[in-house]
């Protein structure tokens, strides 16, 4: 299985907005700037973000994206399931019913050992992503910083002027 590059950009921009001060906005161009990413690609993948309730996007001289809600209450799985289009990512297309081989239509009346294990690892890690918040990632980023990365970003935010709002 195979997630789009938009799953990453949309768990690297809300933890990123999960980490600014309450009330602080970033402008959609900043964010795909910071993770270095064409600002018309990222900003489809915030409009799904946008559209699915977890972010909002606020117009206007002091507007930019932030946070719908609060980081506890945003699953990993509703930021994946928001920016990708699969409903599961294991599509079973039934090929023991075909070729010279088939046996009846009688005698399939039950998913295979393949799609039932499939299946299962993928509801699997959908529990492992639904389980998981945007605040546990903000947590265990917080606890385990990269040397100069927090110094790096706040010197960027403020020569950028990029946080708005607060």
């Amino acid at each position: 299985m195979q997630l789009s590059e938009t799953v990453e950009w949309g768990l690297h921009a809300c933890l990123a907005l999960a980490m600014m001060p309450k009330g602080a906005r970033l402008p959609a161009r900043a964010l795909a700037e910071y993770h270095g990413i064409k600002p018309s690609y990222f900003s489809k993948a915030m409009q799904k973000l946008v559209a699915a309730g977890i972010i909002q996007s606020v117009e206007g001289r002091s507007g930019g994206l932030a946070m719908a809600k609060p980081a506890e209450d945003v699953s990993l799985l509703q930021i994946v399931v928001a920016l990708e289009d699969h409903k599961t990512f294991f599509r079973c297309t039934e090929i023991r019913r075909k070729g010279p081989c088939a046996a009846a239509p009688k005698h399939y009346r039950t998913p295979c050992n393949i799609a039932r294990v499939m299946h299962k690892a993928d509801a699997e890690w959908r529990r492992v992503l639904a389980t998981t918040s945007l605040a546990d990632l903000r947590q265990s980023a917080a606890a385990e910083p990269i040397p100069g990365v927090d110094k790096a970003t706040q010197d960027w935010l403020a020569e950028t002027g990029a946080v708005r709002g607060l």
